[in-house]
Parts: structure tokens; sequence; C-alpha cells
């Protein structure tokens, strides 16, 4: 590794002459290239972060001439960034955004090197303030992955139960107006207003009728705040990004947060996509989640009541409505994809190309019926079938038998278990495990009686079990053979 370890990261044509100079076969320097590429990283990671950058491609490259195991600079660009802090993470992560394409045409196995080192990446972000750069990761594993990647579909519709959204449930007059001007404020529209976010983590439970006329009344109160305490104040520019992972709950924000475009749409938003769970075909559903008539209707009537409202809601209230009915679209298609088992999205060949291809086809010679011998078009196969043209024959054949005679099998294990054998008991035949095996599928196909042995002995081990069956085999078979006195 003293070569990998210069200032600079050297080239593969430095590699190559390091190599040739270096004694060995192939495999043994290629066995010391990869242990010296992790080795040496150790004091990579501390330079710059462009002399890390040069170690990975040198790392590639050397994989791509031969020099070391394909799967080597994989484990190299892992190992670079479980030693990096975050910050420096999200400055090498680009080079791993330029290596998506060659990420993208690896064997799976690779592949999953790069799957594990995102998902770890992703569990060291915050979901508040590194937001960026977990939408950077899950757009790189969107390049690398194709769309029917099982790892990344939620296959059974599960929800995160986890995400629970804490708020204040206490207060000592809950009719009490908060600084606001609307009296409809107050403290109970704001414990109502962020109750409703329990049936987001779980849709499920709204199956039970109390539950659902609780969400029925929250979703008509938010609605009715929401249309009477109309948006005021300056309303933010339309091409700026506003991004919150998750709203603060205090009290003393609410008169704010109703006022505030971003929040407003957050949790319309939100409701437009349980209702659309509610209503939608979805394989994993539970079958008590079926709706009444009058239900559907209540929900088709608030839908257009809070589409209503996002169009009064600047800016470009009428735009964000189109934008959120196409996004729900969208959505529906993929639920209807993933009921229908995830089907390939590739599409069906061109019918012109399959007709030149079927011209192309080469002619298969008709097969003789009248000859004892076939021919399968391929000598070695020909050759196979032809060696006994009668399949049930072949089957019945006596050399197909490969199941011995008992005794036979049992035999180094009786004379083991015969007191004068001198044999230790840790060496013998029943304590291998492989033997245990082979012997109970032999007694199970020939010697059935003998499990009825074992009922009698429950309180004895396994082993000690096969022992007296093959000591009572032994007995049988010098009775039958009249050599028990001999034996002796």
């Amino acid at each position: 590794s003293s070569g990998i370890n210069a200032e600079y990261g050297g080239t593969v044509g430095e590699v190559s002459s390091l190599l040739e100079h270096t004694a060995g076969s192939d495999q043994e320097k290629k066995t010391c290239l990869d242990v010296a590429f992790r080795k040496a990283l150790l004091n990579k990671v501390m330079s710059s972060d462009q002399v890390v950058r040069n170690y990975i491609e040198l790392s590639f490259q050397s994989s791509k001439a031969g020099y070391c195991s394909p799967n080597t600079p994989y484990y190299v660009l892992a190992d670079v960034f479980d030693c990096l802090t975050l910050d420096r993470c999200q400055e090498i992560f680009s080079y791993v955004e330029e290596k998506s394409e060659l990420f993208a045409s690896e064997v799976p196995a690779n592949r999953n090197v790069v799957l594990r080192l995102c998902n770890d990446l992703i569990r060291r972000c915050s979901k508040s303030i590194n937001t960026l750069f977990c939408g950077r990761i899950q757009i790189m594993l969107a390049k690398i992955f194709p769309i029917s990647e099982r790892s990344g579909l939620n296959l059974q519709s599960q929800f995160n139960l986890e995400n629970i959204t804490e708020y204040n449930t206490s207060s000592e007059n809950t009719e009490t107006p908060m600084e606001t001007d609307s009296k409809e404020v107050t403290f109970l529209f704001y414990q109502t207003l962020w109750s409703i976010q329990d049936y987001f983590r779980n849709p499920n439970q709204i199956s039970n009728d109390a539950h659902w006329k609780k969400m029925e009344d929250t979703v008509n109160e938010i609605c009715r705040i929401f249309e009477n305490y109309k948006h005021e104040g300056s309303c933010p520019v339309a091409n700026e990004e506003a991004y919150f992972a998750k709203f603060l709950t205090s009290e003393r924000l609410l008169t704010l947060q109703i006022s505030d475009s971003n929040f407003r749409r957050h949790i319309l938003v939100q409701i437009l996509t349980l209702f659309q769970y509610l209503t939608g075909d979805v394989k994993f559903k539970p079958n008590k989640l079926v709706l009444s008539e009058p239900r559907k209707f209540w929900i088709r009537d608030t839908t257009n009541k809070i589409y209503s409202i996002l169009s009064d809601t600047p800016p470009e209230g009428d735009k964000f409505v189109q934008h959120i009915k196409s996004i729900l679209k969208y959505e529906e298609k993929w639920s209807k994809w993933k009921n229908e088992g995830c089907p390939s999205l590739s599409k069906a060949p061109d019918k012109t190309l399959q007709a030149k291809q079927k011209n192309l086809k080469r002619t298969v010679k008709a097969m003789d019926l009248s000859s004892d011998k076939f021919d399968l078009c391929n000598q070695t196969l020909t050759d196979l079938w032809n060696i006994c043209p009668d399949n049930l024959a072949a089957c019945q054949n006596s050399d197909r038998k490969f199941t011995p005679e008992t005794f036979k099998f049992f035999e180094d294990a009786i004379e083991q278990l015969e007191p004068d054998s001198g044999v230790e008991k840790e060496y013998y035949l029943t304590n291998e495990t492989a033997f245990v095996w082979r012997s109970l599928r032999l007694l199970a196909r020939q010697s059935v009686p003998y499990f009825q042995h074992i009922q009698n002995t429950k309180n004895l081990t396994l082993t000690d079990n096969l022992q007296n069956i093959i000591m009572l085999i032994g007995k049988e078979y010098k009775k039958e053979t009249g050599t028990e006195n001999e034996m002796k």
C-alpha cells in the first residue's frame, strides 16, 4: 500500500507498474491491492475533498483495468462515507451523483452496496435540517434502480405509525379566544386542528364509527374556520421555495399559521390525500373500511369545498389546484399498478420489427415419429435421449435405485455400539448431524415401525433414540442370519 499511500492518489499506470515489480500470482496481487485500497483510505479521508474524489476514482479505474476486484471500489466508497462528517458527505456525494449511470448498469450486488450507503446517510440526516440532502439521495436512488424495484415500493400499503404529532391537549378554558381578531379561533379549535394528524398517520382506524364521526366533525370545523378566517397580509412570492417537514404545534403560533398560505395548503392537501385513500381501490386496505353512500357523498362534497378554499388561497390558487388534481390522478394510477402486482412498464415491441424477426427464424426439422431414434437438433441432447427411448422403463431401471439396505447402511454404526468395539462415544457416527438426518430419512422410507420405539422413549434425546434403534436393528439382523452367537 506504500505506492497508493502517496500524497496524490496516483494513476492506473503507476498501479500497473507497482504490480509488475511485485512478486506473486495475479490473484495474490489482486487480493493485496483490494486490502491496500481500503487500508490506505485511513490516510486519505483527512485530506481535501478533491484528494478523496481522486482516490475513489483511482479505485474504479483499477477495477476497470482488472487490477482489483470489481466490488472493491464500492466498498471503498462506503468506507469513505462512514468516515466523514455529514457536511463533508454532502460535498463528496456529488461524485456519487456523477456515477449514477455506471451504478445503474452494475450487477445487483454492487448496487446493493450503494443502496445501503444511501440508506445509512438518510438515517444520519435530520428530517428538518438536511431535507435537501435527503432529496438528492432519493433522486439518485431513483436513477440507479428501476421504478419496479420492490425494495422501494410499499406493496402492502403500510403506514408510518411512529410519526406521532405532539401538541398541547390540556387547557384551563378551551373556549377562551386566542390572540386573534376572530373569536372562533379558540384553544378548542387548536386541539381540533392538530388532532386530525392522528388520522393521517393511521387512516385504517376510521373504520370505527366513533372515529369516523370525530374525523368528519374535525374536517368540517377546519373547512369552516378556513372559509371564515380569510387569508390576509403579504403573500409569498410565487417562485419562492418553501419546505417544512413538520410544522410547530405551539398554540401561540396558531394565529400566524392559519394566516399562512403554506400551512393552509399543507393541511388541506393532507385531507385530500386521506379522502383518496378512503375512496380509492387499495389492495391491502381493510375490508371494514368500506364507505356507505352517505359517506361517499360527504367526501365528494367536502372535496369540492376544499378545492374552492385552495383556489381562494394566494398565490396562484387556481394553478395550485390543477397541480394537486394532476398529482392525485397520477397517485391513482400508481395505486392501480401496485394492485395489479407491479407488471413491467416496458413498452411492447414494434410489430414491424417482430415480423422481420419472425421471418429470420430458422426452420425446425420435423421429427420422424416412425423412427426409433429421436433427433432433438442437438447432438448431445439427442445422444442422451436415445440411451433409453422408453422413459418409463428408464425410471424403473434397477440402476436408478440409490436407497441402501437398512443393515448395510447401519453396519458401521452397529459395530461402534458393540461393548467391546473400543470406540469412544465422541467418535460415534450418531453424533454427526448429517448421519442422523440420513438415518431418519432411511427409517421413514423402509422401517416405519421403528418410530414406535421413539414414542415409547420420549425422555431420551434424538441421538440416544437413534442408538437404541440401531442396536435393535443389529439384534434383529443377528437373529435372522443366525450369527448372534458367533458375534458374541
